[in-house]
């Protein structure tokens, strides 16, 4: 093992202080290495930009899961918030459904055109700030 690593070694020195060849060798061997560093560099970069971008997003969904915006959790307030937000650009009258919010949690009753209307008008309460939850008590009526 030790006369094959020593005649390996051999080898390469000869190879590369040759006196015709072997400048040429060693410039070529100094290119194609600092070529290698360069591309593991570059695909270095790039997985660690990844890894950050995909870290700052972990902490952003976090820090909105745990603290949540301050906003005035008054059902009156909230009753209002979802009558002016949640209804605005739904095909969905505002006298058609009554809105009750206790502790946070919205019931809504009354009649809609279709299914979709009530998801549409489900997600858009959710959304709400100040609402916790969504009980619905829906009648279709154009289904």
């Amino acid at each position: 093992m030790r006369s094959t690593s020593a005649f390996l070694m051999g080898a390469g020195t000869a190879y590369l202080f040759d006196p015709r060849q072997g400048k040429g060798r060693r410039h070529q061997l100094r290119d194609r290495s600092l070529r290698t560093l360069r591309r593991v560099e570059r695909v270095g970069t790039g997985k660690v930009k990844f890894a950050g971008g995909h870290l700052r997003g972990l902490v952003a969904v976090a820090r909105r899961t745990l603290m949540r915006p301050a906003v005035a959790t008054d059902d009156d307030a909230v009753t209002q918030r979802i009558r002016s937000d949640a209804f605005r650009n739904v095909d969905v009258p505002t006298q058609g459904v009554d809105v009750i919010v206790e502790k946070g949690i919205a019931n809504l009753r009354g009649s809609v055109a279709s299914i979709a209307d009530s998801d549409q008008l489900v997600a858009r309460v959710s959304r709400v700030p100040g609402v916790r939850d969504v009980a619905t008590e829906f009648k279709v009526t154009g289904e």
